[in-house]
């Protein structure tokens, strides 16, 4: 283990080729993923061993490194540390065990979004609903749903079309009507082959054909479905959902 961090304290000195670490984003909003953006050497870093404790408002960042007799290339690396409510924080990134030595130490402010003052407040959801979701005995279509920092939805909705082939519409300008409603017009897009050899926006094409709705009100025995709702090229139909990857 004293090698690997004397690899690490050369790597250090060699040319300061390792930048301090820092926050991404750098002023994150609750709902929004942290990330600590460190340089590590590739041959002592093992990805598997980085360990993220909270310990009150301090996030400690651990890893167990390889022992190295040279040092590795130097690799920038993401570590996620979560998502939280507003407050100050502190990191201690600890370069092998926390006894090997001191750690770096950064701070990061999670500030609530800026909103105008208007009476009633503007609709927004009390948690996330970025994910996957589908319906698990209709294999073959789906919803992908990122909700950002700022409460707002896209989606992007594939199934097939009456001739069974494949067709994607994606689901824009949407508006929180109650904090576990969100209804949004569905756009049907058409374009060049992504293969040709130079893309022209001119054959872009996009038209508004329906409208959707997805209802995330907690239902007793169906806690981890919703309801989406759509009107599409006239054609009206209401699904049960659940998500099968998402935050």
């Amino acid at each position: 283990m004293r090698s690997a961090n004397l690899a690490f304290a050369f790597l250090l000195a060699a040319g300061g080729a390792c930048a301090a670490s820092q926050v991404v984003p750098p002023a994150p909003l609750p709902f929004e993923t942290v990330n600590l953006r460190t340089v590590v050497d590739s041959c002592s870093f093992v990805p598997s061993t980085v360990r993220v404790n909270m310990v009150g408002d301090t996030l400690r960042v651990t890893q167990v490194l390889n022992q190295c007799f040279a040092p590795g290339t130097p690799t920038t690396v993401d570590i996620r540390l979560g998502s939280f409510p507003m407050g100050s924080y502190r990191i201690e990134l600890y370069q092998g065990a926390e006894s090997a030595g001191p750690p770096e130490r950064l701070a990061f402010e999670v500030r609530g979004l800026v909103e105008p003052a208007v009476f009633p407040p503007p609709t927004r959801p009390l948690t996330t609903y970025t994910g996957l979701w589908y319906t698990p005995s209709e294999s073959g279509w789906g919803i992908s749903l990122t909700q950002s920092p700022t409460y707002g939805l896209f989606g992007t909705w594939y199934v097939y079309d009456a001739a069974n082939r494949p067709e994607w519409y994606t689901l824009q300008e949407g508006r929180w009507t109650s904090f576990t409603t969100w209804t949004a017009t569905v756009y049907r897009t058409s374009g060049p082959f992504l293969a040709a050899p130079a893309f022209d926006p001119r054959f872009v094409m996009i038209a508004p054909v329906g409208t959707a709705t997805f209802d995330f009100a907690i239902r007793p025995g169906l806690e981890s479905r919703a309801q989406f709702t759509y009107t599409v090229n006239g054609v009206t139909g209401t699904k049960s959902i659940e998500r099968l990857f998402g935050i």
